[in-house]
């Protein structure tokens, strides 16, 4: 079984703005190792709580996914997600202080899990039919043979899938941030 990764009670005004530092988002979409000796940049325009802020271990920007220290840490040691994901150094702004220890998880993945002919869709583009799509209704592919930790789906590039064992590696340690209920295995809408 897989699952869709999604938001879990994060608050609106905790969404970091993404500052381009020369390495585009879109590289990040490609699924490919990136070279880089820049640290990606965030900054958080609002003032909130920085403890209570602090407290998650996944982030959400106007660009990509980065991840706390503590998650970073935990991670390194995991060999099978690894395989799936590079960390990208990444320094983050909260309340006009700097942060390092981020990491930004660039998706080496990419699998086919959605299942077209039971979804809903039109293309983006009208004259790029084969292109981006706009889902009404997406329904995932019952059966997933293909071992990952974590990947992006072939059909939507945005949308982010975790396995089983990455699921409950994140329930073990208490990860904060995204929902890890919803099974990919159902109809979903967007």
């Amino acid at each position: 079984m897989i699952y869709k990764f999604m938001l879990s009670n994060y608050p609106n005004s905790y969404w970091f703005q993404y500052v381009s530092t020369g390495d585009d988002y879109y590289e990040l979409l490609q699924c490919k190792k990136i070279q880089s000796n820049n640290p990606i940049v965030f900054k958080l325009e609002k003032k909130v709580s920085e403890k209570r802020l602090l407290s998650y271990d996944i982030y959400f920007s106007s660009g990509p996914v980065f991840i706390s220290p503590r998650l970073a840490n935990l991670l390194s040691n995991n060999e099978d997600f690894l395989h799936d994901v590079q960390l990208i150094e990444a320094t983050i702004t909260v309340n006009g202080r700097s942060y390092s220890g981020y990491k930004v998880l660039n998706i080496l993945r990419l699998i086919s899990c959605i299942d077209m002919n039971k979804s809903e869709y039109i293309p983006i583009l009208e004259s790029y039919p084969d292109g981006p799509k706009e889902f009404y209704k997406m329904v995932f592919k019952e059966d997933i043979n293909e071992q990952f930790c974590m990947a992006r789906s072939e059909e939507s590039i945005g949308l982010i899938v975790i396995s089983e064992s990455l699921r409950q590696f994140f329930i073990n340690n208490k990860v904060k941030g995204i929902d890890l209920s919803t099974s990919c295995n159902q109809s979903i809408y967007g």
